[in-house]
């Protein structure tokens, strides 16, 4: 099914046993849709049910209830596994395996020839800098370097869809930002993205749909344009101002309003004879709209108070 989402959540909802038996409810009712060709971020504080939905659509733990979908088929078939490069929040490698080595074994793995091993692994020696580590074992591995090999494994066979559990998890400033660069060029390549985080900025700078996820329920999903959108637009002037406008020191003003109010605020700008120095939108930070969503869901991360809890 060339048009099925590469990834659909159909009412999944996940119990395991806690401590003292206790049944935790892990997800809750869980539906969302990852569009063909979407880079999707799947958004959540520690514990939200990231990670599980994550192990579940890769078939390493078990036991839901509802429907997962890969590629619109359910889930188990090796086929489908072949299509899927996956990251784990907390990857385990062989140690004693050099990069190399490794490389080969799960190009085998992957279903790729001998030729297509020795591509995969050019192709990611060079995006992660991996070259001239090839030989050592990943034992000796920082945690940003094993973290640059886990997403070298994950893109070796050109999946069809990227899974990534935290994968800026670990990094440097300038290994994010190259991070951000392969994962934008996987998506370029009509690979699609899922990946889990909590670094905000870095779902900005990548997705173009979202989930938030909090305590098992999805709180919401769509396009993150149409989120992003929703944010005010900032009119900047001089001269005569209009009413409601604020008036700065210098004489200039600016003026806030909704984007169906912008031929309004303009008309009025044009009557009170003053000129428009600039007109943008003001970004909606999505990490203050998330923290938002989860204050108002469940009353998490409110005021701070010095004299201790209220």
């Amino acid at each position: 099914m060339a048009d099925a989402p590469p990834l659909v959540f159909e009412s999944v909802s996940f119990t395991y046993r806690g401590d003292w038996l206790q049944r935790i409810e892990a997800l809750k009712d869980v539906s969302f849709t990852v569009p063909p060709g979407a880079a999707y971020g799947f958004l959540g504080a520690n514990g939200a049910g990231k990670s599980t939905s994550i192990k579940l659509l890769n078939g390493l733990i078990h036991g839901h209830k509802g429907n997962i979908r890969l590629f619109g088929q359910p889930l188990g078939s090796p086929a489908l596994r072949k299509q899927i490069g996956y990251l784990p929040e907390h990857p385990f490698f062989y140690e004693n395996l050099k990069v190399s080595e490794y490389l080969r074994y799960l190009g085998k793995l992957s279903g790729l020839d001998a030729a297509g091993i020795v591509r995969g692994q050019e192709r990611v020696y060079h995006l992660l800098d991996l070259g001239d580590l090839r030989d050592r074992q990943l034992g000796s591995f920082s945690k940003g370097m094993r973290q640059r090999f886990g997403l070298a494994q994950a893109l070796l066979h050109e999946p069809s869809l990227l899974v990534l559990d935290e994968p800026f998890s670990g990094l440097d400033p300038l290994w994010r930002a190259r991070f951000r660069e392969i994962l934008n060029a996987e998506h370029a390549r009509g690979a699609s993205l899922f990946f889990s985080s909590h670094i905000l900025s870095d779902v900005e700078d990548v997705c173009d749909h979202y989930a938030v996820i909090d305590h098992g329920v999805v709180l919401e999903s769509g396009a993150l344009d149409q989120l992003l959108g929703q944010a005010p637009l900032r009119l900047d002037g001089t001269g005569p101002a209009p009413g409601g406008a604020e008036i700065h020191s210098d004489g200039s003003w600016h003026m806030l309003f909704a984007e169906d109010r912008r031929e309004e605020a303009l008309a009025a700008v044009a009557a009170a004879g003053g000129s428009v120095l600039r007109l943008e939108r003001q970004r909606q930070a999505l990490e203050d709209y998330f923290v938002n969503k989860v204050r108002a869901h469940h009353g998490a991360g409110g005021a701070f108070s010095a004299g201790g809890a209220a």
